[in-house]
């Protein structure tokens, strides 16, 4: 049937749509903090934000499509699982970074090197998210056919 031969697909785009806005925006702002392209202002980078949440909402509903899919193999999956809990610990230190350095009366006072920590730690577990969720294709050769 033509509806679920482009189920698929169609979940596997939302995901990394969901993840290019994540993803994408996030490491914008990160770099910024991290102190690259000092001459540019961090104010407006403030826009960024409904964009990573909107794609982690797409990249939630879109991965729990994909999860759903394989239940059986996927849903137990160690590697998964690792990326379920490195999204939700990502998720909540931009939650945190959005507070502490965007809103709209700390971004009156920024200095730099102000989140720069923050911005070190979701690049870092970003990073391993999207190498995870490759991996997940790989499972059945990195922890065997059960997977």
């Amino acid at each position: 049937e033509s509806s679920s031969f482009f189920a698929f697909p169609g979940f596997l785009f939302l995901h990394t749509l969901g993840l290019s806005f994540l993803v994408g925006a996030n490491v914008i702002v990160s770099v910024r903090l991290l102190g690259i392209a000092p001459g540019m202002p961090v104010q407006p980078l403030r826009r960024l934000f409904p964009f990573m949440w909107l794609g982690l909402v797409l990249t939630i509903i879109s991965g729990g499509g994909l999860a759903i899919a394989a239940a059986t193999t996927r849903l137990l999956n160690p590697i998964l699982v690792t990326k379920v809990v490195l999204v939700t610990i990502a998720s909540v230190i931009l939650r945190i970074l959005q507070k502490k350095v965007f809103s709209p009366e700390n971004i009156k006072n920024f200095k730099e090197g102000d989140g720069k920590t923050m911005a070190a730690a979701v690049l870092v577990l970003w990073l391993a998210v999207t190498t995870l969720g490759r991996l997940i294709a790989y499972s059945a050769t990195i922890l065997g056919s059960s997977h």
